[in-house]
């Protein structure tokens, strides 16, 4: 009984990602855009990415970093309209993310130090603040570790020294979990992205007149280079026998209630830095930018002004 039930629910499941059309989420009336703030690209090693920015004069550009599966604007619609014409800000979609090319071809967190480097030198700036939200937290201890001299002060948000791969990915379990999780991405496209929308309504963090711009950015967002090969360069990542060459200046926020990184991986950092200052949101989970945003851009003005 079972075996026919599984198998009825996996024919069913892939006739319906055949023949299914897309559909849209919208609640409230009135549907807006969270944040009017155009981009445009820039070209780097034969390649296309897309960067937000706000230039005001006499101030210190804060550099925003995402995290992994979102965008520039996924991850700070909450963050950059506060800071739109009040301080410089670049943010930026990092390779196989947002509206910048994407590639089959190996790529992981030392790689996207190095584009967000060279973005940094073609764009003449000489000095920023930088600030990384999970995997960009792990992109920003790359580039603070590359280049020193870029970086005034750095802010990392849920970060995270290694993941499990950088231990287990030679193991057969390890393997073989990485194989379900790709036949779940492709069985299930859009999983993610559900889960990211149904997380951003039950936390209060989307009003309803931003419903239709989320679910579709979200959507948007989704896509096979990240989840479903992608994915497979980031895992091994590995910060521990370099952290304590860092220098920089740096704040770790995390969420007290945070499922998503283990907190003996964030602790490494806190650990290892070596001019390092914590602070943790008790009642926050992993999705600090989005449930935390105005006590988040407090501790930023207050750091960056110290």
């Amino acid at each position: 009984m079972i075996k026919k039930l599984t198998k009825f629910f996996a024919v069913a499941t892939v006739i319906k990602n055949l023949i299914g059309t897309k559909s849209d989420s919208t609640e409230g009336l009135t549907q807006i855009h969270p944040s009017k703030i155009p981009g445009r690209t820039v070209f780097i090693r034969e390649k296309e990415y897309f960067i937000r920015e706000s230039l005001v004069e006499n101030t210190l550009p804060i550099v925003f970093l995402h995290s992994w599966g979102s965008d520039s604007l996924g991850s700070w619609f909450k963050v950059l309209p506060y800071f739109h014409h009040k301080n410089s800000f670049i943010a930026i979609d990092m390779k196989n993310h947002g509206k910048s090319d994407a590639s089959w071809k190996r790529w992981d967190v030392d790689e996207n130090a190095d584009i967000v480097i060279s973005i940094l030198e073609q764009l003449g700036v000489e000095k920023c603040n930088l600030v990384g939200w999970s995997m960009g937290s792990a992109v920003a201890l790359s580039i603070s570790r590359k280049k020193e001299k870029l970086i005034n002060k750095m802010v990392l948000i849920t970060p995270f020294s290694w993941l499990g791969g950088a231990v287990y990915k030679d193991k057969p379990l390890f393997k073989a979990f990485v194989a379900v999780v790709r036949i779940r991405e492709r069985l299930f496209p859009n999983m993610n992205s559900k889960s990211k929308y149904s997380h951003l309504r039950k936390t209060g963090a989307l009003e309803n007149e931003y419903t239709d711009w989320a679910w579709n950015n979200l959507h948007k967002s989704k896509d096979d280079f990240i989840y479903e090969d992608g994915g497979r360069y980031v895992v091994p990542y590995d910060a521990r026998p370099w952290l304590k060459e860092i220098k920089t200046k740096t704040l770790v926020i995390t969420g007290g209630k945070d499922n998503l990184v283990p907190e003996e991986t964030s602790q490494d950092v806190i650990k290892n830095l070596e001019n390092v200052k914590e602070l943790i949101f008790d009642n926050a989970a992993h999705s600090i930018p989005w449930t935390h945003d105005q006590e988040l851009i407090d501790e930023l003005e207050a750091f960056f002004k110290e």
